[in-house]
């Protein structure tokens, strides 16, 4: 003779399953029918862009100035560690490289504070920087940057 109570817990569990999937159903429906919006607007969104574009370039208006701008450079706090420790620099070393205090780069390590755009383009650029570059600029004093 079967278990009683694992008949039972099985029969609850199928019955919880089908109730589940029943209330599921019309969410994924939503859900698919919005992805497709979504897809159709971003396509819709690019084409009106180049649309302002073409008109622009026939026009001859002046770019915005905020489209002069550079792209915005993405920075976060695990980023500036990531880049600090790969560099081989310590958080003092990092500040005087960036012309910063070492607070400075403490607080954005820990996420309180976030570099400003000049100091920002610097961080990124040294990403590419090498060792003997990074010495170089160790080596500079404070006043000459």
């Amino acid at each position: 003779m079967p278990d009683l109570k694992q008949v039972l817990s099985d029969e609850i569990r199928r019955l919880a399953r089908k109730e589940v999937k029943l209330a599921v159903q019309p969410l994924q429906a939503n859900v698919v029918a919005l992805r497709k919006q979504i897809s159709e607007l971003k396509k819709a969104l690019a084409g009106t862009s180049r649309t302002i574009e073409v008109i622009r370039k026939d026009s001859g208006a002046p770019v915005r100035e905020e489209e002069e701008k550079e792209p915005r450079l993405r920075l976060n706090a695990a980023g500036i560690t990531r880049i600090r420790k790969k560099l081989k620099l310590t958080q003092g070393e990092f500040a005087k490289v960036l012309d910063v205090s070492m607070h400075t780069v403490s607080s954005w390590e820990k996420g309180r504070s976030y570099p400003r755009a000049g100091v920002k383009a610097r961080i990124c650029a040294l990403r590419s920087a090498g060792k003997r570059e990074i010495k170089a600029l160790l080596a500079v004093p404070e006043g000459e940057k």
